[in-house]
């Protein structure tokens, strides 16, 4: 037996949904940009907008996507909605993906 054999992964049922649910919403480019120009910080839809490098329709879409399935959240200042990571999985997953790929 190899030695990543005899490791343990995820064997609860519960957890490999909400791994593949986490999967899904970063499966798509916009949306792990998202995650990447975010980060730790909170930035407005505007700034998101000009660092993904597409329209604010699309890039509302995609918010709305990630803030129902609670990955982002995000509040009001005036008139002005900030977004920022609430599921810090995602993060740690963006990081996991960085040291593999990058």
């Amino acid at each position: 037996m190899t030695k990543l054999a005899a490791i343990e992964l995820i064997t609860c049922d519960t957890e490999i949904l909400k791994a593949a649910n986490l999967l899904k919403v970063l499966s798509h480019p916009i949306r792990l940009k998202i995650i990447c120009q975010l980060g730790h910080e909170e930035k407005t839809v505007q700034q998101l907008i000009d660092s993904v490098g597409t329209s604010q329709s699309n890039v509302s879409q995609h918010l709305a996507i990630m803030r129902d399935k609670r990955v982002l959240s995000c509040r009001k200042n005036a008139t002005q909605v900030l977004y920022s990571v609430s599921q810090k999985a995602s993060i740690e997953l963006v990081q996991l993906l960085k040291h593999t790929y990058c």
